[in-house]
């Protein structure tokens, strides 16, 4: 597969860019060591820094693959990275968005603007069309994010984190842009 690098991408309060090992250190702090951000995501929560840096230096490999993609996600103005987010193919053929955010920033709309214009670029610029997000029951204010961004709800099902330590009922979306 060829070599693509990750574009970096504007809205009005955010920098979505690519994530490196240089990151780790805000990335345990704001999202990846808190318990609550990663409560309904599939990771699990990051008990040390080396975790983190494993995970970084993993995103880096991925994304240079042509099916998976992650930003990390910055406030233009405090030049804060505060979280990211990912597309990759799922086993349905559709590109799979999954999305966290530091929990001292939810609430601001910050995902649901990141999450826009990821998926204004994947469509306009990369060519891909057919997308799907899921969220935990107990976590409806993903599903408000992925409504927010013209997902429509299709099914129940079930997803797990990657360590299989949890099974989690979850609500899928699709978009087809």
């Amino acid at each position: 597969m060829k070599d693509k690098k990750i574009k970096k991408l504007e809205t009005e309060r955010l920098i979505l860019r690519e994530l490196n090992v240089n990151d780790a250190e805000d990335v345990f702090k704001n999202w990846t060591s808190d318990d609550e951000v990663s409560k309904y995501v599939r990771w699990s929560t990051h008990k040390n820094i080396e975790e983190t840096i494993e995970y970084l230096k993993n995103e880096e490999k991925r994304c240079k693959t042509e099916d998976y993609y992650t930003w990390g996600i910055v406030l233009k103005e405090q030049q804060e990275l505060i979280g990211a987010i990912a597309a990759f193919i799922s086993e349905e053929g559709r590109y799979e968005m999954g999305y966290n955010i530091s929990k001292k920033y939810w609430g601001n709309g910050y995902t649901t603007e990141a999450l826009k214009k990821v998926l204004e670029y994947l469509s306009k610029d990369v060519g891909i069309h057919k997308f799907m997000c899921a969220h935990d029951y107990l976590n409806p204010a993903s599903g408000a994010v992925m409504r927010k961004a013209g997902f429509k709800y299709v099914k129940d099902s079930t997803y797990t984190k990657f360590d299989g330590s949890e099974t989690f009922k979850s609500k899928v979306y699709y978009l087809d842009i």
